[in-house]
């Protein structure tokens, strides 16, 4: 018997055999177990990679807020008017759109691979962001769920979204990192205010690192009490029956498409002929996108 072969599973088979081929298997019980993961800067991209998206998240941060940044200094607002905004930090919003070097990151073996499994081979890209954050106070963890609730409040079981951080600068407590409630994607709600702050744990990951959650799992942050920025690439991924945070559908270029593979148009939805205006349905896009994927798998 070989496991990764059978009829029955269809694309399952692909994504297992890419899990054992990245040496995620670990990852992937993690996920399934306590609900997040963390692979290795290793297993993610090389040092080279790492400095390039870093640098390009400094430029980005630069040219939003009219402000200089450094990974060892404070940050500062600026002329940035993006919400939500605090006083120690803010987001970057449509990296995507920003540099090629985000549609580089999303096309990440380690991150679509995982991604991929959680969701089953129906993920799109919801939105590609920047958690800026530097010292300062928090009176709570702000645990959330990210996964949007049913129409009874409950929570969905399977993984009808996910999200990932690519961490830029190490994440410490002390330097403000990611808290998770392990074992709280079983809960399948929302947190109560307040409820799991005394059962969260620190996420501690060095530069290079990519932490991975299923939707459900509760998480917040810990507040930053060093100078200098933490800093991240948030790639959150929802099921293809729901609606993006970021329009990427008809934003992408022709060109963005041209250069990369089908993955990257089936993420930004552009092989979906759905959310049309007064001229129709477009079919014409996704069947040339359809037929593409169809030639590469031949």
């Amino acid at each position: 018997m070989t496991f990764g072969s059978f009829k029955s599973t269809g694309r399952i088979n692909s994504t297992f055999n890419k899990i054992r081929e990245l040496g995620l298997e670990s990852n992937m019980h993690e996920l399934n177990s306590y609900g997040f993961t963390i692979v290795p800067p290793e297993k993610v991209a090389g040092r080279e990679f790492l400095e390039r998206i870093r640098d390009t998240v400094l430029r980005l941060c630069e040219e939003r807020t009219g402000h200089k940044f450094e990974v060892d200094k404070n940050g500062e607002i600026g002329s940035y008017t993006a919400q939500p905004i605090s006083k120690d930090q803010f987001l970057l919003f449509y990296l995507l759109m920003a540099d090629r070097v985000f549609e580089e990151w999303i096309l990440n073996p380690a991150l679509y691979t995982l991604i991929d499994y959680l969701m089953q081979g129906q993920q799109q890209l919801s939105s590609l962001t920047s958690f800026v954050k530097w010292r300062g106070e928090r009176e709570s963890l702000g645990l959330h769920s990210d996964s949007p609730p049913d129409r009874d409040g409950h929570l969905p079981a399977c993984s009808d979204v996910c999200n990932a951080t690519y961490v830029l600068t190490d994440y410490t407590l002390d330097d403000g990192c990611i808290a998770m409630v392990p074992g709280s994607h079983h809960y399948c709600r929302q947190p109560k205010p307040g409820e799991g702050e005394d059962r969260a744990v620190p996420v501690e990951a060095e530069a290079g690192s990519l932490i991975a959650w299923h939707g459900n799992t509760w998480h917040g942050a810990f507040p930053k009490k060093t100078d200098g920025l933490r800093l991240n690439v948030t790639s959150y991924h929802c099921h293809r029956r729901l609606k993006t945070q970021e329009a990427y559908q008809w934003r992408v270029t022709k060109e963005m498409l041209d250069r990369n593979p089908v993955e990257f148009a089936r993420l930004v939805a552009a092989d979906d002929h759905m959310g049309w205006d007064e001229r129709g349905p477009d079919y014409g896009r996704g069947v040339k996108i359809a037929k593409r994927a169809k030639q590469k798998a031949a």
